[in-house]
């Protein structure tokens, strides 16, 4: 997957909410992204906000539902995690 084709914002808007404002571009937040998740959880977060049909993912991907499910889970809690969410709304110096 490319970066730009990395629906970054959306998905951490999907998964953290939209309590503080993200203070990081989007290449910056697609970066992270891709530093911090794998590159099968990156695409399955990107079909969800996406509107992609899942389908079409699961085969690409050669994964079956289960392993979909699991793949967005592992994800979530990776973002979910201090030491990563905190990456998405501060800068180096703060």
């Amino acid at each position: 997957m490319k970066l730009q084709e990395l629906e970054a914002r959306k998905i951490i808007l999907m998964v953290m909410g939209d309590k503080r404002p993200l203070t990081k571009t989007d290449e910056e937040l697609a970066l992270l992204l891709k530093k911090r998740l794998t590159k099968k959880e990156c695409e399955v977060l990107n079909t969800e906000v996406s509107g992609k049909d899942k389908e079409v993912t699961m085969h690409e991907q050669k994964i079956d539902a289960v392993r979909y499910e699991a793949l967005k889970a592992s994800a979530i809690k990776k973002m979910k995690n201090e030491s990563v969410h905190g990456d998405f709304f501060y800068t180096k110096g703060e």
